[in-house]
């Protein structure tokens, strides 16, 4: 598949006026599967990309005071899915989750994937996506299946590039006490060293 890698570029600067802050002033979230609940409304038909043991319906069963339409995909048979593959996917969908799955993706299997869920989305239907926080030091390195790291803003261009037209990113780190303590101890060294605390981020995408 050939990409233009001009517009990415272009797409790349109209993410960056969406999320215009420097990494250490971006929201945080204890859990990237949060703002999903939040944007969740009953009913909605959601599909789960790279859904493992399905424990995102779980999450949401838990959280949520109503019931949505969950769907399951999953190229791993090791578990029990709605759908193996893109092609087998049926219906439209008002919220597409793919959490912690692109970064083991090459930057062409990622931009498929995001032109995948802006098809599926219904009108004003959103994307989430997490992934590793580049600027944390050891989050994307950890894993020796991780194949493309992604900065917050970059993620949002390839969004872009795919569709999307309105986008929203949050970095996810769960804020005890202690770790308040150390963020405000070392708080110099790592705006000196352009470093963030968060090992996580999320990044949400509406299809116009």
């Amino acid at each position: 598949m050939y990409i233009d890698w001009t517009l990415i570029n272009r797409a790349k600067n109209l993410a960056e006026r969406q999320i215009p802050e420097p990494i250490l002033k971006i929201k945080i979230v204890a859990d990237y599967r949060d703002p999903l609940v939040f944007f969740l409304r009953a009913n909605m038909r959601v599909l789960d990309i790279g859904a493992n043991n399905r424990s995102l319906k779980t999450f949401i069963d838990e959280q949520a005071d109503f019931s949505v339409d969950y769907k399951s995909m999953d190229v791993d048979k090791t578990y029990s899915h709605d759908f193996y593959d893109f092609d087998s996917i049926q219906g439209e969908f008002e919220a597409i989750t793919c959490f912690e799955v692109i970064e083991h993706m090459t930057p062409l299997a990622g931009l498929e994937l995001l032109r995948h869920a802006h098809r599926l989305l219904a009108p004003k239907g959103r994307v989430f996506v997490s992934t590793p926080n580049v600027y944390h030091p050891m989050s994307f390195w950890s894993d020796s299946t991780h194949i493309t790291p992604y900065r917050i803003r970059h993620l949002a261009g390839w969004m872009a590039t795919a569709g999307f037209v309105r986008f929203w990113g949050f970095r996810v780190c769960r804020m005890t006490l202690r770790k308040r303590l150390r963020v405000w101890r070392y708080r110099g060294l790592l705006r000196l060293l352009n470093l963030d605390f968060a090992p996580g981020v999320v990044v949400i995408g509406e299809k116009a």
